[in-house]
């Protein structure tokens, strides 16, 4: 997506702020254990004897990579835009953690293609849809596995999410994003919650984030999502849903997607 692009004030946010008002699984342990833990154990059984690299793409705080602080044969690399919040928060609870400010739209600036075995995005994708599939790409080694989570818009089950916002001074508009690689160039229109004027000053710190819609009225599946996955080049493992309890929603309903980037995965001897 070009210029108009959201740009999230996390660095603002403080913990307390962001686990109480942020809309996200990132602490349960549930979805660690259906959606994480696999990858791991995946990249453990592709590098015997090795040790595994996970990166999280725009990992916040670091709540996910926390699940996997005491591994011992676990590397972590933490990605996100804001300094201050990896400098503060998220070293505190990852102190052994690699912990990179970057921006996903120019990643390759700041990390190095290949550099792990598993990925992670969780409510990544809703404000560079395009970049964050990007930047898991950059970041894993060919055969690596990501986990990406995706809210779809015209699921009853996340009405509620959008009418909290929208009694909150949040508005809803459609907005269009574009994937472009070559000569290819291919645009998909998303539902945009704009919060910038919400009542709440820390929601208005998100700015504007992004949703695919359903095409399917009886799975509530995004056409759009799938497609987007296909053109950044990786390859559908698996695909399932999860259900979690936040502040705007006490059942939200998020499609997670498990996959892999083509190509052969590297073995230990």
């Amino acid at each position: 997506m070009k210029g108009n692009s959201p740009r999230p004030d996390y660095g603002a946010l403080s913990g307390a702020a962001y686990s109480s008002k942020i809309n996200t699984p990132a602490k349960n342990p549930d979805y660690f254990r259906k959606f994480h833990l696999p990858l791991l154990e995946a990249a453990r059984a592709d590098r015997p004897g090795q040790r595994v690299v996970v990166a999280d793409v725009a990992c916040g705080h670091g709540y996910e990579l926390e699940f996997m602080r005491g591994f011992l044969d676990v590397d972590l690399i933490g990605v996100d835009i804001s300094a201050r919040v990896l400098q503060t928060s998220t070293r505190e609870r990852l102190p052994d953690a690699r912990l990179i400010a970057a921006d996903v739209r120019c990643i390759g600036k700041s990390v190095d293609a290949g550099v792990a075995d598993a990925g992670i995005a969780l409510n990544a994708v809703v404000y560079e849809p395009v970049h964050m599939l990007g930047a898991l790409m950059h970041m894993l080694r060919p055969g690596g596995r990501c986990a990406v989570n995706f809210r779809i818009f015209g699921n009853p089950y996340n009405d509620a999410f959008y009418e909290y916002y929208a009694r909150q001074g949040g508005k809803i508009s459609d907005v269009g994003i574009t994937f472009e690689r070559g000569g290819m160039r291919e645009t998909f229109v998303l539902k945009q919650l704009d919060y910038r004027e919400c009542t709440d000053p820390d929601i208005r710190k998100l700015d504007r984030q992004l949703y695919f819609t359903s095409s399917d009225d009886r799975t509530y599946r995004s056409t759009d999502v799938l497609r987007l996955i296909e053109l950044t080049g990786f390859q559908v493992l698996g695909e399932d849903t999860f259900h979690f309890s936040s502040p705007a929603n006490p059942d939200n309903e998020i499609l997670v997607y498990t996959l892999q980037k083509q190509g052969q995965a590297a073995t230990g001897t």
